[in-house]
């Protein structure tokens, strides 16, 4: 039995290949690998621009206050679907490059894209507003990510021999739709909440195309720790039920501990991140035995058997963390800041395989 660790994605720099080298190397079988992510490169290299790509039917442009749908495919459209697949072949070689030099199998893979929630949050209608504020236009903005979205795992899985493909359903801005938090493109007023029903609806139409594509497991990172009313939606309904869900270790109480726990009795996985952006300096970077603590400490004081631990897939940020400022891929962290965290997080994976073994 073993506990597995996954790299984040995001990264510094501008050079995929060498991302990808990197990663791949870091991270061997039985732990995922991932798709690099480089937000330095540009709008169009980020999750937001990738997600804009995958659209079926629709396309977009960039503009002053950001990307927006637009009648036809532009160079800004163009630029980026070219990227994405251009990203995903050159990961596919290096893996096999691997392979043919090392003897190794194709480690798991770890895809990353952006859900249809907080792409509707940020992604603008030809007239300005936020796709959120269109019931019609939401619905179209789903299939067609949907659709998309099912076509790139097709091709991820195709090119890269991936043992098995984990796709994490970044939806970060899902809690600030639900409470009406998000502002208009003006920034004077906030767009009002969206109903419960149509946000399940909305990514359980994408987690179906998801795993029809063939994606092994579906974790849905809501950007923050899971409510109750996220557990029922995901995890308790057919349509809409992922397989894992994120878990931002650093922030979680007690309470939260005992939900924690009378889930992964039910089934349920996690993406545990571990460590909070300002734990990334050489100084400030927790030991490996600190970090395993962050888990073993809450597990053993609710009786928790220890082998039910490789319910957690180890990860160095999920949720918002992941953007804010000293994260990967700002220039807050370098690529040695970045593999010294993937490191790290890889090492406690290992110390608690052993201690689970043992």
């Amino acid at each position: 039995m073993s506990l597995r660790a996954a790299a984040a994605g995001t990264f510094p720099g501008t050079d995929l290949r060498r991302a990808a080298e990197l990663l791949t190397a870091e991270t061997p079988s039985p732990h995922l690998a991932a798709l690099p992510e480089l937000p330095q490169r540009g709008h169009h290299a980020t999750l937001l621009g990738r997600a804009t790509a995958q659209l079926s039917e629709l396309f977009g442009e960039l503009t002053s206050y950001g990307w927006r749908l637009t009648q036809r495919p532009g160079a800004d459209h163009l630029r980026a679907a070219q990227l994405l697949r251009a990203d995903v072949d050159t990961l596919a070689d290096v893996r096999g490059e691997r392979a043919e030099t090392y003897g190794e199998e194709p480690s798991p893979l770890k895809l990353e894209v952006l859900g249809p929630v907080s792409l509707a949050a940020q992604l603008a209608l030809p007239s300005g507003e936020k796709v959120l504020v269109d019931h019609g236009a939401r619905r179209d903005l789903a299939e067609s990510l949907a659709a998309g979205m099912a076509s790139h795992v097709e091709h991820v899985r195709r090119a890269c021999a991936s043992q098995t493909l984990s796709v994490v359903l970044s939806e970060t801005r899902y809690g600030r739709v639900r409470r009406g938090e998000v502002p208009t493109v003006s920034g004077y007023r906030t767009i009002r909440s969206l109903p419960r029903d149509e946000t399940r609806v909305m990514i359980g139409v994408v987690v179906e195309a998801l795993r029809a594509a063939g994606a092994d497991e579906v974790i849905l990172d809501l950007g923050e720790t899971p409510q109750a009313e996220h557990v029922e939606d995901f995890r308790g309904r057919e349509a809409s039920r992922v397989e894992g869900l994120g878990l931002p270790v650093t922030t979680l109480g007690g309470a939260a501990w005992e939900q924690v726990a009378e889930l992964t009795e039910s089934g349920t996985q996690w993406l545990a991140g571990m460590l909070q952006p300002h734990e990334t300096g050489r100084e400030t970077l927790p030991q490996v035995s600190s970090l395993a603590a962050r888990l073993t400490e809450p597990w053993q004081a609710l009786g928790m058997p220890a082998s039910s631990l490789d319910s957690f897939l180890l990860t160095t940020f999920c949720g918002t963390d992941r953007e804010r400022p000293g994260a990967p891929g700002t220039a807050g962290l370098d690529e040695t800041s970045t593999l010294r965290t993937l490191t790290r997080v890889l090492g406690t994976a290992e110390a608690l395989t052993e201690q689970i073994n043992s």
